[in-house]
């Protein structure tokens, strides 16, 4: 068995990763964590800091691919990024798959392909980082390495707290409906599973290495699409018609104490949704973006099916309604 070693395997999307590995023929997953996982189910993991580029080398030398998943702040996933490929150029690693993410495209519309022109410039902190990180994967493979880049669009599933328990509970409250043209952006989402698919096609494909694949729809639905939906699936109706001038105050009133006492919620070890969400100026942004991701690229190289959008919404649907019991 070929061992893959999983960086930011404990998260949301890592998780899904894990799974997509465990059911690939001959590839035996390994979750490389912070601190031991809250609830460890008999899967395969390991501690190593990423942020340690020793406990990254130790581990990196049982393995023979490995995958970068970690999220955190920009120091923290540009030094893990580093560290990866420091890791798997000195265990001679075949080739890594590195978790992007649709963010450095900034705020381009239209159809975007993986050749737009990125403009680190105009970016915010948490994508200025995602193409730094890309940067330090193209060094990689520019000194002989192979490496394979992600960037998915908006990840959801069950287990989903940011596009799902977020909506919802943001929906539950009717601080969140049909937005008009504020919400007439498109939402290029992407299953999480369908992400561990892409992943384990890119570890084992003949893919170019060092060919950035976007991981998106076909033909996502708006923003307010989504809304409505998801709002139907969990019984958030009726649908309000939320103002621009009711988004201005969510904007500028009551965002910035809420990222605040969410901020300190996270750091006292609140479960998600204790407070009411913030909905910060680059969310409002996000949702009125008319941004299309060109999935071209992941079809012809790839060839990984997704999963319905009615099938996604109904699996994570449930899972909100069960959390929300």
């Amino acid at each position: 068995m070929t061992q893959v070693l999983v960086h930011g395997g404990g998260g949301f999307v890592g998780a899904a990763i894990m799974r997509a590995l465990a059911r690939a023929p001959g590839l035996t997953p390994v979750a490389c964590l912070r601190r031991p996982p809250a609830n460890d189910a008999g899967g395969n993991w390991r501690i190593c800091d990423a942020t340690d580029p020793r406990a990254m080398t130790d581990a990196a030398r049982t393995a023979s691919f490995a995958v970068g998943a970690v999220l955190g702040d920009p120091g923290t996933m540009l030094a893990a990024t580093r560290n990866l490929c420091l890791a798997a150029r000195a265990a001679g690693h075949r080739r890594i798959v590195h978790i992007s993410t649709m963010s450095v495209y900034g705020a381009a519309e239209g159809v975007v392909s993986e050749d737009a022109q990125l403009d680190g410039a105009h970016l915010g902190r948490y994508a200025a980082a995602k193409l730094g990180c890309e940067a330090i994967i193209r060094d990689f493979i520019a000194a002989g390495g192979e490496a394979v880049i992600l960037r998915p669009g908006i990840v959801y599933g069950p287990g989903g707290q940011q596009w799902i328990g977020r909506i919802g509970r943001l929906l539950m409250a009717r601080r969140l409906g049909d937005l008009g043209v504020q919400g007439d952006g498109f939402c290029n989402l992407i299953y999480h599973d369908d992400v561990g698919a892409a992943v384990v096609a890119a570890l084992t494909s003949a893919t170019a290495p060092g060919t950035p694949i976007n991981l998106a729809a076909a033909a996502p639905p708006t923003w307010n699409e989504l809304f409505v939906r998801l709002a139907r699936a969990i019984g958030a109706t009726p649908v309000r018609r939320i103002t621009a001038r009711w988004l201005r105050v969510e904007q500028t009133l009551l965002a910035p104490p809420l990222q605040v006492a969410k901020l300190l919620a996270t750091r006292l070890g609140r479960p998600p949704g204790t407070l009411p969400e913030p909905m910060p100026p680059s969310l409002l942004q996000l949702w009125r973006q008319r941004i299309l991701l060109d999935p071209t690229r992941a079809d012809d190289a790839l060839a990984v099916s997704r999963t319905p959008l009615e099938t996604g919404l109904a699996r994570a649907s449930a899972w909100f309604r069960e959390q929300a019991a």
